[in-house]
């Protein structure tokens, strides 16, 4: 059994390189608006958004938010609404990244092809975790610091950015490998 991933729709070559490279310029104009530097702090947020995000419980939240300034606490609602477009550019690029992978690296059908179209799969349910997460730190940075909403965005963040680093590893890992045969290719006629 072949699985099929809807990026397939993508003719294969020039196309896909270009469907990438816009992806991943997008990404790069999206990412600064989402990684606001004002809302890293030494001491409760080193991480800054992402700090909140795992920070799983009403007292870790609950601090990371009073070290944040009003302004800073506008700035991460900000980084949170362009995070929504940042996280459908970034899990598409991945899961096109798998896909093209996949169809360079494996042959159709086999466990290897298979379980990298999953993963592609996989990039679309991060995003969706991802979305899931923002909407819970929304609801603490409004003042709904409490139970259940810490927790929901630990448990969405955590399993997003294993997906995601999966994702990402795989199409590296990839891309060396496909490096690797260019040069021997051209190297040792």
């Amino acid at each position: 059994m072949q699985l099929w991933h809807p990026l397939h729709l993508i003719p294969s070559g020039l196309t896909d390189w270009l469907v990438l490279g816009l992806l991943v310029a997008l990404i790069l104009g999206l990412a600064p608006k989402t990684n606001q530097r004002s809302l890293k702090t030494s001491g409760k947020a080193p991480c800054g958004i992402v700090s909140l995000a795992l920070a799983g419980n009403e007292q870790k939240a609950s601090a990371i938010i009073a070290s944040w300034e009003k302004g800073e606490v506008n700035d991460a609602l900000s980084s949170l609404y362009w995070d929504n477009f940042f996280l459908m550019a970034y899990s598409t690029a991945i899961a096109l990244g798998c896909v093209m992978a996949a169809d360079k690296l494996h042959a159709p059908g086999t466990l290897e092809y298979n379980l990298a179209i999953l993963l592609a799969w996989a990039q679309w349910l991060a995003a969706l975790l991802d979305r899931t997460e923002n909407f819970a730190l929304e609801k603490m940075l409004r003042g709904a610091v409490k139970s259940p909403w810490p927790q929901i965005a630990r448990w969405c963040a955590i399993p997003k950015f294993i997906i995601v680093f999966a994702g990402l590893g795989y199409v590296a890992i990839a891309v060396i490998i496909w490096l690797v045969a260019l040069l021997k290719t051209y190297l040792f006629k």
